[in-house]
């Protein structure tokens, strides 16, 4: 929702217009994260008990299901009725390309190697849509041009993508990330760090546990140990810098103030955040 707002505000809008929108956002997002903890079996979220291990599953999908209808009904608060028909379309794409990209995840699990460039495409799908659309929509309440949209959707998409490579570094890097360390090892998740410790080694013994949820810390520290040595950890560190610095020059585009300053500063904290 920040980003809706502080995308409205930097091409000249009010900032409040952009609030339905960007509670929309967040709304939906909660909605894939509760269905997501149930795909993925994860039984804590943000710390706490996920939704499913807290209330069971069937009202977990029924609470994401609201939350999902709820959404709708909010960006429709919109007061300019062909502003609201825009975000409407947008929130509705965004949620069906946020479905395809959970779906490729869910199938890369069960393949042994993808690659790059289809992982890149399924977190493009599943993470950066929401912050394309959500910068590209916050344009438009704000009344930015055709540019300013356009550089501002570039902008979120790889935010996006650094967030998200960065999201993966942190899952065998990070301390209180809200669930535990090497969760996607346990899950076998095919992150870009799998990816290329699978391209660039020839011993595959590490696969052993990769996936095994029963995997003990001892086994989980032995691959993130295995990742680190071959330069695995570094490699997707530096693809997120990468992203981040595409998404900074992107804003070169839009007009000096403080909402482009806040923007900058969380291209920036997007790969230097520590959860």
């Amino acid at each position: 929702p920040i980003i809706a707002c502080l995308a409205c505000e930097a091409v000249g809008g009010e900032f409040i217009k952009a609030i339905p929108f960007g509670v929309s956002l967040e709304i939906i997002h909660t909605f894939t994260l509760i269905h997501d903890d149930i795909m993925d079996k994860d039984e804590e979220r943000r710390g706490m008990p996920s939704v499913h291990k807290k209330f069971g599953e069937n009202i977990a999908i029924l609470a994401g299901d609201t939350l999902f209808a709820k959404a709708f009904e909010i960006a429709s608060y919109t007061k300019d009725a062909n502003i609201a028909k825009k975000i409407l379309r947008y929130l509705a794409i965004m949620s069906k390309e946020i479905c395809e990209g959970q779906e490729m995840d869910m199938r890369f699990e069960n393949m042994e190697y993808v690659e790059e460039i289809n992982f890149l495409k399924m977190i493009e799908k599943k993470t950066a849509k929401m912050f394309e659309y959500g910068a590209m929509g916050g344009a438009v309440v704000g009344g930015g041009d055709e540019e300013e949209q356009n550089s501002l959707r570039e902008y979120g998409k790889n935010l996006g993508m650094a967030f998200q490579i960065w999201d993966d570094c942190l899952d065998v890097i990070g301390k209180n990330i809200g669930k535990p360390v090497g969760s996607d090892i346990r899950k076998g998740k095919k992150t870009l760090i799998y990816l290329y410790a699978y391209k660039n080694s020839e011993d595959k013994e590490w696969l052993k546990n990769y996936g095994n949820e029963k995997a003990g810390s001892k086994e989980i520290q032995n691959i993130i140990n295995f990742f680190e040595e071959i330069g695995a950890i570094e490699y997707a560190k530096n693809k997120a810098l990468e992203y981040s610095e595409k998404a900074i020059n992107f804003l070169n585009e839009i007009e000096n103030g403080k909402a482009k300053e806040e923007l900058l500063k969380m291209a920036e904290f997007a790969v230097k955040r520590e959860k």
